[in-house]
């Protein structure tokens, strides 16, 4: 069912509000924040102490991350500069300023955009990083230790950047991070295809994120071409399709603890491989994109519009989820559903009297914490891009809601 002007003008004015909101919030702490994982910031954490093992480190995370109250200010955690934060940020400026041409936007990007490259990891490469030491299961990782996701969202802010100032110095900048992936990341390049490497010691392959240095990649391309790049380009794009399950999904990873399948990794994926295939024109990869973005509406959404964490479960019901499905669905021009998630985020995620969106409803508690990287700088970036993208198209598939 089509909504009204006046509906549609009125939920287009919230989210303008919205934004401007978190754009006043941003300016306000200096582009700080709180991250999901950044419990080992702590002032009480001291490297070689103790605490400084695998076991204390991961609890302290997780606690950290899962407690219904913030306990950062507890904790002594002090809100930090993220890199990727950062970077979705700047490509909302970005969009913003394309939307408005308002000299506001793009002088808050020429800030923001200062900042990331100030953020750069230690390499020989432009390359990024999270800002905190960081206890996965599988790894300990310090900080600004290089990661091919923080490295690619960057890049993609940098190069929307660049669309419009048309710095020249950004070039150099763009050309040292293709020298990263190609030199650095590239786990193969053979008759199998290409893959990237999440972290430079992984063989894995993680599936979003060789589809991220893929479509960086591409995005890096139609800027400076290269025949080379173009290729491996092709040969990766090729293994991501060869690599989607037969129902049209990605598992997380090859590795036998990277067999789920989620909503957020999978737009990264379907969104790249659109990317990829708009830039180098190519005429094969469709039919896959539309099973893939199938599998993704008929398992990853409710009725109701909530995102569903993982195939299968709804919980957590988390702020991430919400932006990328934003930004998934306005990219594959999909409004109608885009415009019904943000409203669904903004009645089930925003807190109305602080003005942000909080992390997460579990299935028994609601997290309320102000997270910059995870939520408020990632729906900054994805409701700047519905409303840039959103030209009152209404689209849609069959089995759109599972």
């Amino acid at each position: 069912m089509t909504r009204s002007v006046t509906e549609s003008s009125e939920h287009r004015e919230q989210i303008k509000e919205i934004v401007m909101n978190l754009h006043k919030s941003f300016v306000e702490d200096d582009y700080k924040g709180w991250d999901l994982y950044d419990a080992l910031l702590s002032k009480y954490y001291k490297k070689g102490s103790i605490f400084d093992s695998f076991y204390p480190r991961y609890i302290w995370t997780q606690v950290n991350k899962r407690a219904p109250i913030n306990l950062r200010p507890l904790m002594r955690v002090p809100k930090s500069l993220n890199p990727k934060g950062l970077s979705l940020i700047l490509r909302g400026y970005c969009k913003l300023y394309g939307l408005t041409q308002d000299q506001t936007f793009l002088d808050s990007a020429s800030s923001v955009y200062k900042l990331i490259v100030s953020l750069r990891s230690e390499s020989d490469y432009y390359c990024w990083g999270n800002n905190f030491d960081y206890q996965a299961r599988n790894g300990f990782h310090p900080a600004f230790t290089p990661n091919a996701i923080t490295t690619s969202f960057v890049a993609n802010s940098i190069v929307d950047y660049y669309l419009i100032t048309k710095d020249q110095e950004v070039i150099r900048i763009l050309e040292s991070i293709r020298s990263y992936y190609l030199e650095t990341m590239l786990l193969f390049s053979d008759e199998r295809g290409a893959a990237f490497r999440y972290y430079k010691e992984n063989t894995p392959i993680t599936y979003n994120s060789s589809a991220k240095s893929t479509e960086t990649l591409a995005l890096i391309n139609a800027i400076i071409p290269d025949s080379q790049t173009s290729e491996i380009i092709k040969m990766s794009y090729s293994f991501l399709l060869k690599s989607q399950n037969d129902d049209g999904s990605w598992y997380y990873s090859s590795g036998k603890q990277g067999q789920w399948i989620d909503n957020f990794h999978t737009g990264y994926v379907l969104v790249a491989l659109k990317h990829i295939r708009e830039m180098l024109y190519l005429d094969f990869g469709q039919d896959e994109i539309d099973k893939g973005l199938t599998y993704h509406l008929c398992h990853h959404y409710t009725k109701d519009h909530l995102p569903r964490y993982y195939t299968g479960s709804l919980y957590p019901i988390d702020t991430h989820c919400f932006a990328q499905s934003i930004i998934t669905l306005s990219e594959f021009s999909d409004f109608a559903r885009a415009g019904k998630m943000a409203e669904s985020s903004i009645k089930h995620m925003y807190n109305f009297e602080e003005r942000f969106f909080i992390y997460s409803i579990r299935k028994h508690y609601t997290v309320r914490t102000n997270l910059l990287r995870w939520c408020n700088a990632y729906m900054f970036y994805a409701l700047s891009l519905y409303l840039s993208l959103n030209t009152n198209q209404l689209v849609g598939r069959e089995c759109l809601d599972g």
